[in-house]
């Protein structure tokens, strides 16, 4: 098929100006999140000192509110930096002891890691102490100035990368004569040109970054020297003069210690060489006619980390701009070739796809940091230790309202059609998403994630049901196809999206986010085509799907394999989080990780599986994918290290990409099972075992989350034994019977 040259170069444009735009406003969150980091940790350098006085005070014995000379504390805090505004002290119950400054609004944190929160009026920083908290209401108007000015520095940039893009779009179609271009050219054409566009719109985004935090090195240095003159001159105002002052080497040890960023300060001399690991300060001390110079000494390990973090989020932020560009890409493609032989009742392969992606996106938002929402909401309930399988259910709830969506979209599609039940999955989705936003605590909270389970339990379970259904055979295996590669794509898109939205805001925005992209599916669907009927004439029915439980084999294989598979599954996105979440991954950082699960299974899915099919049995494809998931994620629980939790983010998808495939035509072998009622029944016991895989997880998770993942491995490792002991048993039964029936 042709396409008119001014049509592509339109098109070309068009999607460059929205994925230049969209990448531009993710990079501006990312940048916000920085300057809003340096605010706050610049700001709370100025509590050290207040921190250690009313810590050592307080362990005499003396409660909070008979502090003697609070007020004054407080005050000097608030002159320490043109940033603060105001500084309120709360006793451990939360109850307002002393406040001084601008700080007449309530503002209270909802689980006790939250670092600040960001209102109209300001930022508010939380400081932890033995009795208590400070909270820091530090000025936004920095923030705002340095956001705005790296918009205008985006602006320009993308200016010049969208001329870029347009005498691109006019050389590659009008090089050679016609007028027209195949479709083919077209695809390749547009995405080699966006794809450039956005690695150089990344790579001058990462260099902006990387000056931000060598200018946030430098303010951080700035205070610390400001909070130590400080210090020095209080001692100096009682009557000791500065050269009588003892310790000063000791307490700017123990200064900087208590500052990740700093390693070292120290007085200036003659053998320092200055280099960027080192920021000289002057101080003024009062009764000294010169001032006084100290060196802070930057960590480096913390600087090359940061560094990397900082270039990996951008990157991450950058390749989901460039993978979304493909699908928006492939489906404009698609349905230029397709819409001529649209065909009513009959589902429309580029809508289809389109549903799906963004689909995947609405509904991953919160996969990355949800796992670590629930337990803070948990913690902020102060519930006793005894209860901590509490802060599991909400993704109990949601498993269990999973699997009652599993057993009702059969009868709800034969019913009502597809295009109702999915809207009916996309509408319980959007309300519980709003539900999660407005839930004031975990009761609520476990409420709105069993009415959320339900968009996934209708959603995922009609498709797969609807390419069951197929007759066609080719179109089953596009279907299942398309769904597979558009899924993991969206979600991939999505968990990254959710988790700057939540580094750069707070996480009900990430709920209504996604409320709103959700409402965006349901017009989605009507665009894909879905008939109102299944193909089928005859009816899934679970009664006569439980009858495939009577094989002693197929009872083996729903207890010892799929449950424990899928109790594997939980480690990618429950307990990577929460271990992301205790080695203080930011949340975008923890869903970039979890990008590459999703990537490596959208893309390695098709050639790995073919390959594994092609030459290995499937009860040894099955046997074989249990032995690595219990290796993979066993490294993991046994050393409890990043890179072994990394190492196995990667080996499990890869596994994954066979071993989801096979598992589906496991039972296959067995004389008498079906294969769509055994299917079936293993879609239920995979839910069974999500339901009672986060309680199990989140019982142990006292000892850290690497410990508390050891049930999955041990849940594998025995259904391991049991099902390999099974396959040599009934495989020995098997060619004894043939041996028998050949004679």
């Amino acid at each position: 098929m042709k396409i008119k040259k001014e049509r592509v170069v339109l098109t070309i444009i068009l999607l460059g100006i929205i994925m230049t735009s969209f990448s531009a406003a993710l990079t501006t969150m990312s940048y916000r999140k920085l300057q809003a980091d340096t605010v706050v940790h610049a700001g709370v350098l100025n509590t050290t000192s207040a921190v250690k006085k009313l810590n050592y005070s307080l362990s005499f014995g003396k409660p909070i509110d008979k502090f003697y000379g609070l007020k004054e504390v407080l005050e000097g805090i608030n002159r320490l930096s043109y940033d603060i505004n105001g500084v309120e002290i709360r006793d451990s119950e939360g109850n307002s002891i002393e406040m001084v400054g601008d700080i007449s609004k309530n503002v209270r944190r909802t689980n006790p890691d939250e670092e600040y929160i960001i209102e109209q009026d300001g930022i508010y920083a939380f400081v932890g102490f033995d009795a208590g908290e400070i909270i820091l209401k530090l000025d936004k108007g920095v923030v705002d100035v340095a956001t705005k000015a790296y918009m205008s520095y985006i602006f320009r940039i993308s200016t010049y990368i969208m001329l870029g893009v347009v005498l691109a779009a006019f050389a590659v179609c009008y090089i050679k004569g016609g007028e027209e271009i195949s479709v083919k050219r077209m695809r390749v054409s547009s995405i080699i040109i966006l794809v450039l566009s956005q690695l150089a719109l990344g790579g001058l985004s990462m260099q902006r970054v990387d000056e931000a935090f060598s200018e946030s090195m430098d303010k951080i240095a700035v205070m610390t020297a400001f909070s130590i003159q400080n210090d020095i001159n209080e001692v100096i105002a009682k009557g000791v003069a500065f050269d009588e002052i003892t310790g000063i080497e000791e307490y700017m040890t123990d200064i900087a210690a208590d500052i990740p960023e700093i390693q070292e300060i120290r007085y200036v001399t003659g053998n320092d060489v200055s280099s960027e690991a080192m920021s000289t300060q002057s101080m003024e001390v009062d009764g000294e006619s010169d001032p006084i110079e100290i060196n802070c000494f930057y960590s480096l390990d913390l600087i090359n980390r940061k560094r990397v973090n900082n270039a990996l989020d951008v990157l991450i932020l950058i390749l989901i701009t460039i993978f979304m560009s493909m699908e928006a890409i492939k489906f404009l493609t698609n349905h230029i070739e397709y819409k001529d032989s649209r065909a009513d009742n009959k589902v429309y392969i580029p809508g289809f796809r389109l549903f799906i992606f963004v689909e995947g996106i609405a509904f991953a938002l919160d996969s990355g940091f949800f796992s670590v929402f629930s337990n803070k909401m948990f913690d902020a309930s102060k519930l006793p230790e005894s209860l901590s399988f509490l802060g599991g259910m909400p993704n109990t709830m949601y498993s269990v309202s999973v699997l009652i969506g599993l057993f009702g979209c059969g009868a709800l599609i034969n019913r009502f059609g597809m295009k109702k039940t999915l809207t009916a999955g996309i509408v319980s989705g959007v309300v519980g998403y709003i539900l999660c936003a407005t839930a004031p605590n975990l009761a609520v909270l476990i409420f709105a994630r069993f009415i959320f389970g339900f968009c996934d339990g209708i959603i995922i379970n009609a498709v797969r049901l609807f390419a069951a259904s197929q007759e066609d055979k080719a179109m089953h295996t596009r279907l299942l196809v398309e769904y597979m590669a558009a899924i993991n794509l969206g979600v991939s898109c999505g968990v990254v999206i959710g988790g700057l939205i939540a580094d750069a805001t707070t996480y009900p925005a990430v709920f209504m986010v996604g409320a709103f992209i959700g409402i965006l599916c349901v017009f989605l669907i009507y665009f894909a085509g879905f008939p109102e009927k299944q193909e089928k004439k005859k009816n899934l029915s679970f009664r006569i799907a439980m009858r495939e439980l009577r094989f002693p084999q197929v009872r083996i294989f729903m207890f010892f394999a799929v449950i424990p598979l899928y109790m594997a599954s939980l480690f990618v996105e429950y307990t990577f989080p929460l271990f992301g979440d205790e080695m203080r991954f930011s949340n975008s950082m923890v869903s970039g990780f979890l990008m590459i699960n999703f990537m490596i299974i959208a893309y390695l899915t098709d050639p790995i599986s073919d390959w594994v099919i092609k030459n290995i049995s499937t009860r040894q494809s099955m046997l074989m994918y249990m032995v690595m998931q219990t290796v993979s994620i066993g490294l993991f629980v046994w050393t409890s290290s990043i890179w072994a939790a990394i190492l196995a983010l990667v080996l499990t998808s890869i596994w994954d990409c066979f071993g989801m495939v096979v598992i589906d035509s496991a039972l296959d072998h067995v004389p008498g099972t079906v294969t769509e009622q055994s299917t079936l029944i293993q879609m239920v016991f995979g839910k069974i075992a999500m339901v009672i895989g986060p309680v199990a997880i989140t019982s142990r998770l006292s000892g850290g989350a690497a410990r508390a993942t050891g049930v999955i491995v041990q849940a594998l490792a025995i259904g391991t034994v049991v099902y390999g002991i099974s396959v040599l048993y009934y495989s020995g039964r098997y060619k004894k019977l043939r041996k028998k029936v050949g004679k």
